[in-house]
């Protein structure tokens, strides 16, 4: 089993080993580079930081090709084993006491619409896709935490590139759903005649990422947002489950030779540390510096992916894809709306 920081096999550049390190390493900085833009970006527009990520590495790609190429291990580094050790880090935003405070009632709406919303989506999304593992990631991006939950679900797959590319492509639209919903679902809240609690349970149950959940509540009032923050961080502690559930099916489908790792590293992390979070096991200085820094790891391994995209990936983006993403994102809202209303 790979350690979740481990660095992957590179091709041999010859006898001198310098050269290959100095290109490892500028991959790494390139990447790095795109992240520090993309949150500096964000943090003075209504802009996903991932999304600016992905967009300012798919441009530079464009402009860039050679660069890109010459600095790929660092790159394919980034892509790979830091997403997985930003993934980790996320365990430590499941702060249990902020849980329990929402009560059994918005919990359990949460866990049964979470648990439809992606049973039916991979469902519909396996013959629809004709891809196993790219419905999986599709379907669990929408159900659980958009961006995050696409590259962790498709983290724990073998990696090829028809996977990285299509993987892109769900965080693309997913974060593009994200964004239109945060505008949306304020007004629909309105409309239904919502309580501010359940506007709130309404925009972390069927938002699909953390910031648009927030920006979605302020829309409302601060109160809003925080509880609307508090039910999203039930749909992030699902992330640990649906993994698991999609690690098993990926050994019980796995023919002959070594069998991947029921729990991968990095989930092992993950349970780790959202277990150190929820017992107040470590200070909360350390616990926002590893939330700070699973923010960057993933802004970088997001902008590697966008060095590894090329647009004519984009433009062969099947229509299905599109399709099903907008499908179960209305599906989603529809199952919460009719929850809540029960």
């Amino acid at each position: 089993m790979a350690s979740i920081g481990s660095e992957p096999a590179q091709a041999s550049t010859g006898a001198n080993p310098r050269p290959r390190t100095i290109f490892f390493l500028s991959g790494i900085a390139l990447s790095t580079s795109l992240a520090v833009g993309a949150i500096a970006i964000a943090s003075v527009s209504s802009l996903p930081g991932v999304v600016v990520a992905l967009v300012l590495g798919m441009i530079t790609r464009a402009l860039l090709p050679g660069l890109a190429d010459a600095t790929e291990p660092g790159i394919r580094y980034c892509s790979r084993s830091l997403l997985r050790i930003a993934v980790a880090l996320l365990g430590l935003r499941l702060a249990a006491p902020d849980l329990a405070a929402l009560g059994p009632g918005a919990i359990g709406i949460v866990a049964v619409s979470l648990a439809a919303t992606i049973g039916t989506g991979y469902l519909i999304a396996r013959p629809m896709l004709r891809d196993g593992q790219v419905a999986a990631v599709a379907a669990a991006a929408v159900a659980v935490c958009g961006a995050s939950a696409a590259l962790a679900v498709s983290a724990i797959f073998p990696q090829r590139a028809a996977l990285e590319r299509m993987t892109t492509l769900v965080v693309i639209v997913v974060s593009l759903l994200s964004t239109i919903v945060m505008l949306v679902y304020p007004p629909l809240a309105g409309a239904l005649g919502f309580s501010a609690a359940e506007t709130a349970l309404l925009f972390g149950a069927a938002i699909h990422d953390v910031a648009q959940v927030a920006g979605a509540g302020l829309a409302v009032s601060p109160e809003v947002a925080t509880q609307a923050v508090a039910v999203k961080m039930i749909r992030v502690a699902g992330l640990l489950p649906i993994v698991l559930g999609f690690g098993i099916l990926l050994r019980a489908k796995h023919d002959g030779g070594t069998r991947p790792a029921l729990l991968p590293a990095f989930l092992v992390a993950y349970v780790a540390l959202a277990l150190v979070a929820g017992f107040g096991i470590a200070p909360p200085l350390l616990i926002s510096l590893g939330s700070t820094a699973a923010t960057w790891l993933l802004t970088a391994a997001v902008a590697a992916l966008g060095l590894s995209t090329r647009l004519e990936d984009l433009r062969a983006a099947p229509p299905l894809l599109l399709v099903f993403l907008g499908v179960q994102t209305l599906l989603q809202l529809m199952i919460v709306v009719a929850l809540i209303r029960a």
